[in-house]
């Protein structure tokens, strides 16, 4: 497979041979490594859940890899405003082409851990004003596809994230974009490692989400990715 592949680390990732694992990504061509932003784990609750500051820390301070890393999404609705930008958006802002996903929490995962009501337009609008945002550089994305964020989208120029699904929604909003002003963040689109070979032809980036396991299934899961 020739075009750049992303995954996004599950929830135990760190806990058994993550070194190993990150060899594995490394050495199989992984371009793209994307963390969750949950305190719990989603797949099982009862299995552990990284850090994001954490687990984005280990993998960037590591020279031996030069993935490019983002989070899949941050929530904005979990945190105080200033802490959000000071402890999160911030520091994130400052790895080299890193792809900030920003959400508002949903009630399948974040019900007990919704606090606040921050400004999703205000937040990307005062990102926009502090810092350079690119295809190619530092990307900005939403998380979701309600009319609110495709409203979002349209008017600042930011990418998208679907969570599963089929991609008729991805391409509804990508025929109705301004295609003449520049693009801040990549459409994407969050899919079991089962859907890889279902639409090799898509325009968008492909996440492929993996699930937590021991390590030979790991390297199974990549395997497959790269089949």
């Amino acid at each position: 497979m020739s075009k750049e592949i992303s995954v996004l680390l599950p929830g135990s990732f760190f806990e058994d041979g993550f070194n190993n694992k990150l060899d594995y990504l490394a050495n199989k061509n992984i371009k793209n490594i994307y963390l969750f932003d949950h305190s719990i784990n989603p797949s099982d609750e009862k299995k552990s859940m990284y850090s994001i500051k954490k687990g984005l820390s280990v993998i960037h301070e590591n020279t031996n890899y030069s993935f490019n890393l983002g989070v899949c999404v941050l929530n904005i609705n979990v945190r105080k405003i200033d802490a959000l930008f000071s402890e999160y958006i911030n520091p994130m802002l400052e790895i080299k082409n890193f792809r900030l996903g920003l959400g508002t929490g949903d009630n399948r995962y974040e019900e007990n851990r919704i606090k606040y009501s921050n400004n999703l337009d205000y937040i990307i609008n005062d990102l926009i004003n502090k810092y350079t945002f690119s295809i190619d550089g530092n990307n900005l994305f939403i998380g979701g596809t309600s009319q609110k964020k495709i409203d979002l989208i349209k008017k600042y120029s930011v990418g998208v994230n679907q969570w599963f699904g089929d991609e008729k929604k991805l391409i509804s909003i990508y025929e109705n974009i301004d295609k003449n002003k520049p693009t801040l963040g990549r459409l994407s689109h969050c899919q079991n490692i089962q859907k890889i070979n279902e639409n090799p032809f898509t325009i968008f980036e492909q996440i492929l989400v993996l699930k937590d396991s021991n390590i030979k299934n790991f390297y199974s899961q990549i395997d497959m990715i790269l089949l």
